[in-house]
């Protein structure tokens, strides 16, 4: 992660008298070398007359979320609808919370309708189901039984089928892996795993895009990504510390969406050509090749 952190440093303090920094979706790729907010719980609902349905484990899963069938010294139907991303994964809803994490994958801590739990890791079990790789979601039944609110103010039995991310149950489907190389003149920038992660980026005064990069040890290439009309274009490369600037018509690129990994990562194909771009020391080279990326949409 330093050499990244560092390429990103050393750019935004080249340019420190002309740039401003701006909010926006910004994305940097990194090679595997280098290296939702939560909402509590609202006041408690009370049991509805009929327990809704906690859903078919064999149906394709269509949203994140569902309902949770809380039985015992509490009767409630309680929907979780969104996810938590902020540290620990869960699913949350005006009522209801749950989080899962572990390998194996299992439910760390609930709350419900006012009473709180942070189960054992054999107390629930969580049987996967299908996987929607459309929109990342995989269905999941989860089961739990006697637990006991840690202020004893109740015992309860818990079942759901949930839709919740697909990469927290290990499910890809057929989407590749990330990766790929780019032909950097004589040389050849491999990644074996490539993201694009979000974070504040420099723009030029008066530009309002923002930057990402692509970073391969001591050289990286900087993209503007308009996000307003989601194009790219290579606007500076890194070579030794050195920066220069690249004509925005020198080279194209291309990209496709593949996949979701999960209702917030997309799996993207990042194609470049630079059929001639002027180097100090090396002259003109072409830069081309395609990479795999997973764009991560989580917060800054």
């Amino acid at each position: 992660m330093t050499d990244w952190l560092r390429s990103l440093t050393v750019l935004a303090g080249s340019f420190a008298g002309v740039v401003v920094l701006t909010m926006g979706l910004a994305v940097l790729i990194v090679p595997a070398s280098a290296g939702s907010s939560e909402t509590p719980g609202g006041a408690a609902s009370g049991a509805p007359a009929t327990p809704a349905p906690i859903g078919d484990l064999d149906a394709l899963p269509t949203a994140v979320g569902g309902t949770l069938l809380v039985t015992g010294d509490r009767e409630a139907s309680l929907v979780v609808d969104r996810e938590a991303t902020d540290g620990q994964y869960g699913l949350v809803g005006d009522d209801a919370r749950i989080f899962l994490g572990g390998d194996p994958l299992a439910v760390i801590q609930m709350n419900l309708d006012g009473l709180s739990f942070f189960p054992e890791p054999d107390a629930c079990t969580i049987t996967p189901g299908r996987h929607n790789q459309q929109i990342g979601v995989a269905s999941a039944e989860v089961r739990c039984e006697g637990l006991a609110d840690i202020r004893d103010s109740g015992v309860v039995n818990v079942e759901a089928v949930l839709g919740i991310a697909a990469d927290m149950l290990g499910m890809r489907g057929d989407l590749p892996p990330s990766g790929g190389s780019l032909a950097f003149g004589e040389e050849t920038l491999t990644f074996t795993e490539a993201w694009l992660f979000p974070f504040l980026g420099p723009v030029m005064a008066g530009d309002e895009r923002t930057n990402m990069g692509l970073v391969d040890g001591t050289t990286g290439l900087y993209f503007a990504y308009d996000v307003q009309t989601h194009a790219t274009a290579l606007s500076f490369i890194e070579l030794g510390g050195a920066i220069t600037e690249v004509p925005a018509t020198a080279c194209s690129i291309a990209t496709q969406e593949i996949g979701k990994v999960n209702p917030r990562n997309t799996l993207v194909e990042m194609n470049i050509q630079c059929p001639a771009v002027e180097l100090p020391d090396l002259g003109s080279i072409a830069i081309d090749g395609t990479v795999i990326v997973e764009q991560i949409e989580g917060p800054i």
